[in-house]
């Protein structure tokens, strides 16, 4: 077998911040976990949440895949299907709410809520298993590629790219699209607070009417009231709406100690003696590699960078890359068989 792993926070200054990380335990399975970025600076032993659910998964995932090895494992450790592993992943997580005093607080209110992704491979003597909760991905055998993608992220990212197109077209710097832009998607285009929107809050209606006309245009089978929710709230105030429920057309799911739909549990199946090489990978890769391997991973990394730095484009993404912060954070994990 060979390996190869890598992983690179956002904030080039502050490595430790990093909310991925990955899991390997050799014969018995591989993940990826991209902790998903805190709304409102909301911490949990010292770490903000999307590092502490990152963390939390991590040690839980290995536990449990640990355990497929031991014939005397307790039963919740046992994999009897998909949704047997998102359940002890979501466990753990609601044990940490319990550890850290914070269980009815983040029962009442999601946007404290610590939440992350996972894209993971249990190896068993005949198969693999995939199973996945969120967008973080996986190729085999450097041609099949799994993804779940989520609409809902296509709505902020059409509004961060219309307000930056008006703004740029009313005569403002690049900089000041960015930091207009950033702060529309985060807080929507009805925000509680003006932020750093000075007489530019005279195009935000416009910006509003843009964004809709494309969201609508892009999205043709979307409900209107969804598509407005989410531009008028933005990602802090309205995203967490969507959240595990399978009663809004752009719900979506991750693991934040609360109840998964099994219909955000992403399954796959492959015989081992088909399997020669398995890549996972965070959403920070916007782009596959054109082979196997960190090298090819980051070159692939670095032309998405070149192409599109701002993430307005091809690219498209509720966030670009700034003077010292990479859009996101991002890691891979790559194991050859053969």
């Amino acid at each position: 077998m060979h390996l190869e792993a890598f992983s690179r926070g956002k904030r080039l200054d502050h490595p430790e911040t990093n909310e991925d990380s990955f899991v390997v335990v050799e014969g018995a399975g591989y993940a990826v976990i991209d902790g998903v970025t805190d709304r409102n600076g909301t911490r949990y032993d010292g770490m903000l949440s999307g590092r502490f659910a990152s963390r939390r998964v991590k040690a839980a995932t290995e536990r449990f895949l640990v355990a497929q090895r031991d014939r005397n494992a307790a039963p919740e450790l046992r994999y009897t299907g998909p949704d047997s592993f998102a359940r002890y992943l979501t466990a753990s997580l609601r044990a940490g709410y319990v550890e850290t005093g914070s269980l009815d607080r983040a029962t009442a209110d999601w946007s404290v809520r610590a939440s992350c992704t996972i894209m993971a491979v249990i190896q068993f003597d005949d198969r693999f298993e995939m199973v996945a909760v969120g967008d973080s991905g996986l190729r085999v055998n450097g041609r099949e590629l799994v993804q779940s993608l989520k609409p809902l992220d296509d709505v902020t990212g059409i509004l961060r790219r219309e307000a930056w197109a008006l703004l740029a077209e009313r005569g403002y710097g690049r900089e000041r699209c960015a930091e207009l832009s950033s702060f529309l998607t985060w807080n929507g285009t009805r925000p509680p607070s003006p932020g750093p929107l000075g007489d530019e809050i005279a195009l935000v209606g416009e910006i509003e009417a843009r964004a809709l006309d494309a969201c609508r245009a892009h999205l043709p089978d979307a409900p209107q009231w969804e598509l407005e929710d989410l531009v008028r709230r933005g990602i802090a105030h309205g995203q967490g709406d969507f959240v595990n429920t399978t009663e809004r057309a752009l719900g979506y799911g991750c693991l934040d100690g609360f109840e998964i739909p099994s219909a955000f549990i992403d399954h796959r199946v492959w015989p081992v003696e088909e399997v020669e090489t398995l890549e996972l990978f965070s959403d920070g890769y916007f782009k596959p590699g054109e082979g196997f391997g960190i090298a090819a991973w980051e070159a692939a990394f670095r032309e998405v960078e070149t192409a599109d730095p701002d993430k307005l484009g091809r690219f498209l993404s509720t966030k670009g890359t700034t003077a010292g912060i990479m859009t996101d954070d991002r890691t891979y994990l790559g194991v050859r068989f053969a």
